[in-house]
Order: structure tokens, then C-alpha cells, then sequence
């Protein structure tokens, strides 16, 4: 984990929802642990966590990357399943690629979705 920090950080729990407080970023797991273990003893409410974060240096932050790969299999997803439902028609295109056509019955349909969404 040579390129890796760690961040240490605390979440204190109010009537308003949560504050997340950065204590430190640390170039060794031990040494993070270390100082989050003396927050511990000085922050003893049960309204406060405290969390250990590893981070690679300049990497994709893990949440984009999980979010990316979440948004691209569900959308495959979604179009095989809406493919089985015989919504779409597969065509071959003049240079020989597959392409899909919405079936005719369903135009509309998408029509009114389209500009729903789109039209505000």
C-alpha cells in the first residue's frame, strides 16, 4: 500500500444530521491508527465516530468508479431486459453494424417520456 494515505476522520451525530470533521491524513496505517486512537480519548460521546479511510494518491475516487460501473451495468440491464420485452427491433445498418429500432407501438410512448423529462 506504498501509495496509499489515510485519512482519519470524525462524525459527530447532532439534531441536524451529521458533521464530518477531518482529523488528519497519514502516510502509514499505524500512524493513522495511532492518532485516531488518541481522539477516541478525548472524544468519548457516544454521539461521535470516528472512521480510517485508505486512499490511493491520484486515483479514481472509489465512489466515481463503483458509481460508473453501477450506472453502465444497469443500463445494459435495462436495455437487454426491455430487448427481451420485444420493445426494440434489431436492424443491420448499410456497412454491416447492428443497430435497434424502437418498434412503431412504443414510439409514442417514449415520445411523452422524452419530453416530460426533457421539456422542462
Amino acid at each position: 500500500m506504498d501509495n496509499y494515505v489515510f485519512i482519519v476522520e470524525m462524525v459527530i451525530q447532532t439534531f441536524e444530521g451529521q458533521v464530518n470533521e477531518p482529523i488528519g491524513v497519514y502516510s502509514t496505517e499505524e500512524e493513522a491508527s495511532r492518532w485516531m486512537t488518541k481522539a477516541q480519548e478525548i472524544f468519548t460521546s457516544g454521539a461521535v465516530v470516528f472512521n480510517m479511510l485508505p486512499m490511493e494518491i491520484d486515483a479514481e475516487p472509489p465512489l466515481l468508479k463503483l458509481t460508473t460501473s453501477f450506472v453502465k451495468d444497469t443500463l445494459a440491464m435495462q436495455l437487454v431486459e426491455m430487448y427481451d420485452r420485444d420493445v426494440f427491433e434489431q436492424m443491420v445498418d448499410e456497412k454491416g453494424n447492428f443497430t435497434y429500432q424502437l418498434k412503431d407501438k412504443y414510439k409514442k410512448t417514449m415520445e411523452k417520456l422524452m419530453l416530460e423529462r426533457f421539456d422542462s
